[in-house]
């Protein structure tokens, strides 16, 4: 395999909880298992480490991280921000394109109604896809590298505490309402439609087992 179908193999292992927080990772197993040379999967390790989903110990070697509650306030309060800038930015400058492509996301989402077992791939899950072509819209390299990077670790989060039917139909309303904002180019719409849509995901957060 090659180091990038390692990584993405991982990631999403990491970020779905089949590989555990607190599990350490062994190299010569990992290397077994992918048949991938020991540099190059260090390079995937290092990237892991990059994204906080592993730690590095001298060696004893990589452990999956934990759950970090104490930081989901943090997260959901720097992203509501930047996705309520998202929401500004791509009202102006989303293509007809992308707009279609947004609305066959949340429509197949909504026919199909997936499960959290269902999700082989988490760059095929509809929220991430989502959100990617809302990154992709605003034509800003900067604020797509800083929005990925907090989306998989509250993805990370929302896998751990498992999803159900509320949280779904909720979640599809608020993209319909973002949708609707991009069509009509109301930018403070979509705004306060992609704020609200992060308060939601606050206040099930609060539900499920901390105080936001």
């Amino acid at each position: 395999m090659t180091k990038d179908e390692v990584y993405k193999i991982l990631q999403q292992e990491i970020v779905t909880n089949i590989i555990p927080a607190g599990e350490v990772l062994n190299e010569k197993d990992l290397m077994k298992r992918f048949k991938i040379g020991r540099s190059p999967l260090r390079d995937v390790l290092v990237k892991l480490h990059m994204e906080e989903l592993l730690n590095s110990f001298p060696r004893l070697g990589y452990l999956v991280t934990s759950h970090d509650i104490s930081e989901v306030r943090e997260l959901v309060e720097l992203r509501r921000e930047l996705e309520g800038f998202v929401g500004t930015l791509a009202t102006e400058r989303i293509s007809q394109e992308q707009l279609e492509r947004i609305k066959t996301v949340v429509e197949k989402a909504e026919k199909e109604q997936p499960s959290q077992a269902s999700i082989k791939n988490i760059s095929d899950y509809f929220d991430t896809q989502f959100h990617s072509i809302l990154y992709e819209a605003t034509q800003n390299r900067k604020l797509i590298k800083i929005l990925g990077e907090l989306h998989i670790k509250m993805l990370r989060i929302w896998f751990h505490i498992g999803f159900d039917t509320v949280e779904f139909s909720t979640k599809i309303e608020g993209m319909k309402q973002v949708i609707q904002a991009l069509e009509e180019k109301d930018a403070q719409k979509a705004r306060k439609a992609l704020e609200e849509h992060m308060d939601v995901y606050a206040a099930q957060m609060k539900e499920k087992f901390i105080t936001i």
